[in-house]
């Protein structure tokens, strides 16, 4: 094949056949559907033959039987998994009341199994004073960072700063009263709100709970506040750290699965899966539906621990105010799932 017979194949259908031949695909059958799609026999074989020659593509192919090793791996931990809780999916997440720290650490943070703690916000003053209004009372001029355009956006998370705008909290806050379920526009945890100075206040309305979470709510990071409409949805996910998810106004609904789960998950890009929570196309990702699914909604007052690589999606059934810590009172902190990001991808590559 000359350089010009190589270059004259789509890009598409060079990245497929680089994607199957480094996925352990055998060659004769890319040969068998590029000749259906009207290449001759010898050209459909060169034109595999060049694409495994490539430097990376070659280095894939080697990681083959790795990743098989892995996912046979991960299969008998999700089938272990599913005869632990052999009743009809979405199993409910465990609930309970007057969890101890200790408890807590040894029977759900460690094991890393998610547990919703009921009552765990009790002394928190936010509860019966954060209403939208008192928040654009207290803080209405106040510029406040969001996503907005998320509805017209197939995949929001991953263009943040496209889709980033400010506005006075007292704007949004009347936004989100004259909509209905909508997530066109959410303010996440990305904008750091709670460490911005004029917000600092509403710390004080806060009680990292004892035992639970460490005291000290300065570190960056260590606790987020989330504010959006009924409607908003955090896609299918997974998280590099432990999260403590509090729920302070409102209801969400939760689906978690663990990271046993992934090679069911169809990890598309980052951290993120290709299923869509609400309408699973099956017949696109068979997998899926073998897939282990726990479900929980978390109302006022209820803590959520999220284990650190446990799959999840978010819908807000209410407007709704959430925080969220990561900060444990243990001397480690936290443990973290390194090179979890891989990023959008590229829409353009230039030469």
């Amino acid at each position: 094949m000359t350089p010009d017979e190589r270059e004259s194949l789509p890009p598409p259908v060079r990245s497929w056949l680089a994607e199957n031949l480094t996925s352990g695909v055998d060659p004769s059958r890319l040969v068998q559907a590029l000749q259906a799609q009207g290449l001759s026999e010898a050209r459909a074989r060169e034109a595999v033959d060049v694409v495994s020659a490539h430097p990376a593509v070659r280095h894939g192919q080697q990681a083959v039987s790795r990743r098989r090793e892995l996912e046979s791996l991960l299969e008998v931990r999700a089938a272990l998994h599913a005869q632990c809780h052999p009743g009809p999916s979405p199993v409910a997440v465990e609930r309970l009341r007057h969890l101890s720290p200790d408890a807590f650490f040894e029977r759900y943070y460690i094991p890393n199994r998610p547990v919703v703690i009921e009552g765990l916000l009790d002394d928190w003053p936010a509860l019966t004073r954060w209403s939208p209004e008192w928040l654009a009372e207290r803080f209405g001029d106040e510029e406040v960072e969001v996503m907005a355009g998320r509805d017209a956006e197939p995949d929001p998370d991953f263009h943040a700063e496209r889709l980033r705008r400010t506005l006075p909290l007292r704007e949004l806050v009347a936004r989100f009263r004259d909509t209905r379920a909508s997530d066109d526009v959410y303010l996440v945890a990305r904008n750091s709100l709670l460490l911005r100075a004029a917000f600092r206040p509403l710390l004080d309305d806060l009680r990292p709970p004892r035992g639970y979470i460490h005291p000290d709510l300065s570190a960056p990071d260590s606790v987020h506040l989330w504010f959006g409409p009924a409607g908003t949805l955090s896609k299918l996910h997974h998280d590099h750290l432990n999260v403590l998810f509090c729920q302070v106004l409102g209801r969400k609904r939760f689906w978690l699965s663990p990271s046993c789960e992934t090679p069911r998950l169809y990890n598309d890009r980052g951290l993120y899966s290709a299923v869509d929570i609400l309408a699973p196309d099956v017949s696109r990702f068979p997998d899926f539906a073998r897939a282990t699914l726990h479900s929980c909604v978390v109302g006022p007052g209820d803590a959520l621990l999220i284990p650190v690589g446990w799959w999840h999606a978010v819908q807000a059934l209410d407007l709704s105010v959430s925080v969220t810590f990561v900060s444990f009172d243990r001397p480690e902190r936290n443990v973290e799932w390194r090179d979890y990001w891989i990023g959008p991808r590229p829409e353009k590559v230039q030469r």
